[in-house]
């Protein structure tokens, strides 16, 4: 509804944050997906943010996104200049997916790094959620055998390889192979990976430090503070003062001699806390921690410029156009969950494309939520984003390891069409999310439709596909999962052969008409393939 006065929102913590996110949406009422005015904002800043929207009684409406600097942080002297944080803004008549690939064909274009363009993104396997910090030799040989036999391309080693790392409260800031699990340091461990056929990464927490390390045992003076506020850790750690040309030196050369002397061509770069003390030697930090931070990563990427880094801050806590000049991957969230990530991938959507979207599946019980789902749900949802996997493969069922590489060879088959084209969200009710991405120049598409709690309709409804060429038909077929199973037999299901070959419907149809759901039990995702013929 209309106002007059007032809206803002604030961020004081230090990085993007989960909870005031750097963006705003704004659309007329009667908006939807494909049709109508909207516009947006989205500030490029990892660090303090304000977002204001000013309604005035003669009608106008102005928007303020920019920088929030603490009392005294910046001060220019004569000659001296202060630039602004990037504002992205877009605007269109053809509602809010048109919007969302503009974002996309711009962040593509103009904000990531190109040396990635022409590269398909491996599917990655990460070890977090499979062993945690409980690092063995034997079970990280295994786990690698097991994720190459399923399809993984690279094989990412999670927090607890390093120092005295056995829990979150020790070891950060000490990053060199801890002698007790890695004897032989990491070595052995890449070379079996690399043999494989699978690409190494590794976990870093570069701006962080544990009270118990021997970095803040020499120097405890290497944190941000304020003067006389005690300091308080969050998950066990301080902040380090990269505004301090050592600290950064320090951490630049760890980092450096990692990468050097290890096979290594990826980086998870985690940030897991708020920054509650942003003070550096008596003034407010957080400007220029921000602006370290983008250095230290530029200078580890030049000196390395094939290992490619993810942002992830404990999930989606640094994800901004800031950020992603210097990283080329974002992790949405910590939650691994399906139906979660079905909301988290669709609202994030709205600026980033799919192909930097970490989207991995997870255990069939969530260790986030204790939600159990079935591998057909699981695989489904990661496959519309950078696809991998964080479980504990000799955990699962043979059957289900089956399903699941399936589900990667048929991502890896798709993978370009997915992580290029141009996506569209489906206005659909509240039990429904589905999305589609459709090639540029129309010949082919994926839909995704994800019943995620079930209907009080008898009928199920109807997926739409937008985005088509009208005067094309589509061979339509529904590709996941297989078998795909109605309730109601007979079902659309036979009567267009979907499981099969599927039935060449023109574009118009499909676009205007569209085509009844098979009846499927809730938490039942299904992937649809629409192909062009001449």
């Amino acid at each position: 509804p209309e106002f007059t006065g007032s809206y803002v929102r604030e961020n004081k913590r230090g990085r993007t944050s989960h909870d005031t996110v750097l963006a705003l949406l704004a659309a007329r009422q009667e908006t939807t997906e494909h049709a109508g005015t909207c516009f947006g904002f989205h500030l490029g800043w990892s660090g303090n943010s304000r977002l204001r929207v000013d309604r005035l009684n003669d009608g106008r409406t102005f928007v303020q996104l920019g920088e929030l600097l603490w009392p005294g942080e910046l001060n220019l002297e004569p000659g001296e200049t202060y630039r602004t944080p990037t504002l992205f803004t877009a605007h269109t008549e053809d509602g809010l997916s048109a919007l969302s690939q503009k974002f996309h064909r711009h962040a593509r274009d103009s904000v990531l790094d190109g040396r990635l363009r022409k590269k398909p993104r491996p599917i990655h396997y990460n070890t977090w959620e499979a062993v945690y910090f409980n690092h063995d030799k034997d079970k990280l040989f295994s786990l690698a055998e097991k994720a190459a036999q399923i399809g993984a391309e690279r094989f990412i080693l999670d927090d607890g390889w390093f120092s005295s790392r056995r829990s979150p409260n020790s070891g950060l800031g000490d990053w060199w192979p801890s002698e007790d699990v890695y004897p032989d340091g990491l070595q052995p461990l890449i070379d079996h990976v690399i043999r494989l056929g699978m690409e190494f990464g590794i976990w870093v927490e570069p701006e962080m430090v544990n009270p118990d390390s021997d970095l803040f045992r020499s120097h405890p003076d290497w944190i941000l503070s304020a003067e006389g506020i005690e300091q308080i850790s969050s998950r066990g750690q301080y902040v380090l003062d990269l505004t301090r040309d050592d600290v950064t030196t320090y951490l630049f050369e760890q980092i450096d001699r990692l990468l050097a002397n290890n096979r290594i061509s990826y980086l998870k770069w985690d940030m897991n806390r708020d920054i509650h003390h942003p003070g550096s030697r008596g003034k407010p930090a957080t400007h220029r921690q921000t602006r370290a931070v983008y250095d230290l990563i530029n200078r580890v990427r030049k000196a390395h410029p094939d290992v490619e880094i993810e942002s992830c801050a404990s999930g989606g806590g640094r994800a901004d156009y800031g950020i992603l000049q210097y990283t080329d991957r974002l992790w949405t969230s910590d939650s691994n969950d399906a139906l979660d990530r079905q909301t988290i991938q669709r609202g994030a959507s709205y600026l980033f494309p799919p192909e930097i979207m970490g989207a991995h599946v997870g255990p069939a019980t969530c260790h986030i939520t204790g939600r159990r789902l079935r591998m057909e749900l699981r695989v489904a949802t990661a496959m519309f984003g950078h696809m991998g996997l964080e479980l504990d493969l000799s955990a699962e069922s043979q059957e289900d390891l089956d399903i699941l590489k399936a589900g990667l060879t048929l991502h890896k088959k798709h993978r370009n069409l997915l992580h290029s084209g141009n996506l569209h969200r489906l206005d659909t009710p509240d039990h429904i999310n589905a999305v589609g991405i459709v090639a540029d120049d129309k010949s082919e598409a994926l839909f995704s439709w994800c019943n995620l709690t079930g209907h009080r309709e008898t009928l199920p409804g109807r997926i739409y596909f937008p985005g088509l060429e009208a005067s094309r038909s589509y061979q339509c077929r529904v590709i996941w999962p297989d078998p795909l199973i109605s309730i109601s037999k007979p079902s659309v299901i036979d009567a267009l052969d979907l499981d099969g070959n599927g039935s060449l419907i023109p574009g118009d149809v499909l676009m205007q008409v569209g085509i009844q759901v098979p009846l499927c039990l809730p938490e039942t995702c299904l992937v649809w393939h629409l192909h062009a013929r001449a």
